[in-house]
C-alpha cells in the first residue's frame, strides 16, 4: 500500500510540474503593438491608467452626446466594431475593455458588475465626460445597471443588448460544465483553450446566422483567453456573477431605457428581456427577429440606427 501511494504521490508531482510548466508557458497578457495590425479601429485606441486596474484599453472617436459602450463576459471593444464609425458620425463614442478583457489589465481581485461600473465612470472622470448613455450587450448591461443606480447622475440613458440583470435566468451558457468542476475545473480549462474550439462553439450558440462565425472574430474573442490573465479573469467574473442586488432594485431605474434583444438569443433569453422591461419604468424593447446574443455584431446597420433614433428621442443628442 506505502508502494502505491509513493507512486500515485510521484505521478501527481509529475502532473503539478507538467501542468505548472504549460501553465507558464503562456503570456501573461496581450501586448497591444504585438497585435495591432489586427485590431479594428486601431487608430483610436488609447490607454489610461485607472486606479484600482491599471493600464485600461479604450477607443474613442467622434463628437457630440457621449455614448459608452461595454461588451459582454469574454468579448472586448471588438464586440463593437461593426457600429463603432456609425455612431462615431454622430456622437462622442467611448469602447472599453472592462478589467480582465481585451487589452486592459487583468489583476486579480474584485470582478462584481458593480466594481466594473465604477471603472467605467472612473474611465469617464479621466477623459472629462460629464454624464453619458450607457449601452452594454449581455454583462455589460449589467454593468451599465449598476452605474445607473450606484452613479445616476453620470448616466443620461440607458441601452441594453441581450442584458444581464436577472439572477436567475432560463437561458444556457457559453461555458461547458467541466468549467464549474471544483479542484480540477480550471485545469481542464486551460487544457480545453490551447485550441480556439470552445470559443468557436460559444461565438456559434450567440449568433442566430452563423456564417457571422467567421475565422477573423473567434480569433479576436479567441485571442485573451489565450493568456494566463485572460483565463484567471474569466474564472473570477464567472464566481462573483451575482445579479440578485441589481434585480431587487430595478425599480430605482429612472433612465430612459431601451432594450434591444434578438428573437432567437439562447443566452439570455427574449424572456429575460420581457422581464426586465416589465420592471423598468417607460421602458421601450425592440426585438430583432432572426437574430442572436449579439445584435450589434448580426445586424449593425440596423442597431446603429435604433441607437440613434433612441438618443434623440430620450434627448441625450
Amino acid at each position: 500500500m506505502k508502494k502505491l501511494l509513493r507512486v500515485l504521490l510521484l505521478l501527481f508531482v509529475a502532473a503539478a510540474i507538467a501542468f505548472a510548466v504549460f501553465w507558464y508557458s503562456r503570456p501573461a497578457d496581450l501586448d497591444f503593438d504585438e497585435f495591432r495590425a489586427a485590431v479594428p479601429h486601431a487608430a483610436a485606441s488609447r490607454f489610461a491608467d485607472v486606479e484600482g486596474v491599471g493600464r485600461v484599453h479604450y477607443q474613442e472617436q467622434g463628437t457630440g452626446r457621449p455614448l459608452v459602450l461595454i461588451h459582454g463576459n469574454n468579448s472586448s471593444a471588438y464586440s463593437w466594431k461593426d457600429v463603432f464609425d456609425q455612431l462615431a458620425q454622430e456622437f462622442h463614442v467611448v469602447a472599453l475593455d472592462l478589467k480582465g478583457f481585451g487589452f486592459t489589465a487583468k489583476p486579480a481581485g474584485d470582478y462584481r458588475v458593480e466594481t466594473q461600473a465604477a471603472l467605467v465612470v472612473r474611465l469617464m472622470d479621466k477623459l472629462r465626460i460629464e454624464r453619458a448613455t450607457l449601452c452594454g450587450s449581455s454583462m455589460g448591461g449589467g454593468v451599465a445597471l449598476a452605474a445607473a443606480l450606484d452613479y445616476p447622475q453620470r448616466v443620461d440613458a440607458l441601452i441594453l443588448v441581450g442584458s444581464s440583470g436577472i439572477q436567475e435566468t432560463r437561458g444556457g451558457s457559453l461555458a461547458p460544465a467541466y468549467v464549474r468542476w471544483p479542484y480540477v475545473g480550471g485545469v481542464v480549462t486551460a487544457l480545453a483553450l490551447t485550441s480556439d474550439s470552445l470559443v468557436r462553439e460559444g461565438l456559434r450558440k450567440s449568433f442566430y446566422d452563423e456564417s457571422k462565425v467567421t475565422e477573423e472574430r473567434v480569433a479576436a474573442y479567441y485571442r485573451p483567453l489565450g493568456t494566463r490573465g485572460g483565463q484567471s479573469a474569466a474564472r473570477l467574473v464567472r464566481d462573483q456573477r451575482d445579479y440578485t442586488r441589481i434585480e431587487n432594485s430595478l425599480a430605482q431605474i429612472r433612465q430612459p431605457t431601451l432594450l434591444i434583444w434578438g428573437a432567437q438569443d439562447r443566452l439570455n433569453l427574449l424572456e429575460d428581456g420581457r422581464r426586465l422591461n416589465s420592471r423598468i419604468a417607460g421602458s421601450q424593447l425592440v426585438v430583432y427577429d432572426h437574430c442572436g446574443h449579439l445584435p450589434q455584431e448580426e445586424m449593425p446597420e440596423r442597431f446603429a440606427r435604433e441607437v440613434s433614433e433612441f438618443m434623440k428621442k430620450a434627448g441625450t443628442k
